[in-house]
């Protein structure tokens, strides 16, 4: 007698029959949600840039990913697709609204025209790595993951030194093993901070203003790859999260000796290229209306969730 092991599909949260009003390049349009034009930059994806508002490098890969986007999302007729968003959570509509948000207030999400994922496509015919700096998908990493080694195996579109060429071209042999490392991180967050009770800045926002509104003493899973946001006569600042849902470290006292070591494991450890993301413990308060924790001891760094 043979037995089968069932694998059941978790879906997403979804929202159906978009219209796209605009496609801003290989992995960023714009659709019509609740009557006003909203940005969805797609998940899991980072296709190379095609005009040069970013940091990063302008490539004719990049053009030509923006390019493929706009026939794909392009009727017959010269109108616009519509399209299916889905987010990589089940939460309800209303909190993946708010809380599925990028730096700059864009949706994250999956979006499907005609039953096909097009970030998934984006993957498969090398158009994009399968993007992992901010953790594996929580839905597609199978699929994202065998689209990838087919790409690869294939030698298609940024895999290829032929066709992805240029002196400011992206390195993936530098990026990829840091996203992986970063998505191993994320990963154990998932497993043991959130059962820790550990509160992550997008996710758990208005947690955080409830802790400080009266004071607590909490533990966020903090990103500080950006290193310090602000430096003050007297400090610095370091940010995390969206401009609306922001949670400050005030690290006092930046040119004493007593605050040299803290600074230094900052620098050689976390910002940067460094492992990004840690642990970090304190009294959460308000400050000039945001939450705020100061931040003055190594101590209050960990690469690891509190025991429960």
């Amino acid at each position: 007698m043979t037995s089968e092991i069932l694998t059941i599909k978790k879906k997403g949260t979804t929202i159906k029959n978009l219209q796209v009003t605009r496609v801003v390049d290989g992995d960023t349009i714009k659709v019509l949600l609740n009557d006003k034009r909203e940005f969805i930059r797609l998940d899991y994806v980072d296709a190379e840039e095609s005009y040069s508002e970013y940091s990063k490098p302008v490539t004719e890969i990049g053009k030509e990913a923006a390019e493929m986007a706009r026939q794909y999302f392009t009727l017959p007729n010269g109108e616009l697709a519509k399209v299916d968003i889905e987010f990589d959570t089940d939460d309800p509509t209303e909190n993946c609204l708010e809380k599925y948000r990028d730096h700059q207030g864009r949706l994250i999400a999956y979006v499907h025209k005609n039953s096909e994922n097009f970030n998934i496509k984006l993957i498969k015919e090398g158009w994009s790595p399968y993007f992992i700096k901010y953790g594996y998908s929580r839905l597609y990493h199978q699929e994202m993951t065998e689209a990838e080694i087919e790409a690869q195996a294939n030698n298609l579109g940024v895999w290829n030194s032929q066709i992805n060429t240029g002196k400011r071209k992206r390195n993936y042999n530098l990026l990829v093993p840091w996203w992986t490392l970063r998505a191993s991180i994320v990963e154990n967050y998932r497993t043991y901070g959130i059962v820790a009770g550990v509160l992550e800045v997008r996710l758990d926002f208005p947690k955080i203003l409830a802790a400080a509104e009266t004071g607590e003493y909490i533990t966020v899973f903090f990103d500080l790859q950006g290193g310090v946001s602000k430096w003050l006569d007297n400090g610095a600042l370091v940010y995390d999260g969206t401009k609306d849902h922001r949670l400050k470290l005030w690290i006092p006292d930046t040119n004493s000796a007593e605050m040299k070591p803290l600074l230094q494991l900052l620098k050689n450890r976390y910002f940067g290229l460094g492992r990004g993301y840690v642990y970090i413990s304190g009294q959460v308060n308000m400050y000039r209306d945001k939450p705020e924790i100061i931040l003055s001891d190594i101590k209050q760094l960990s690469d690891f969730p509190p025991r429960v």
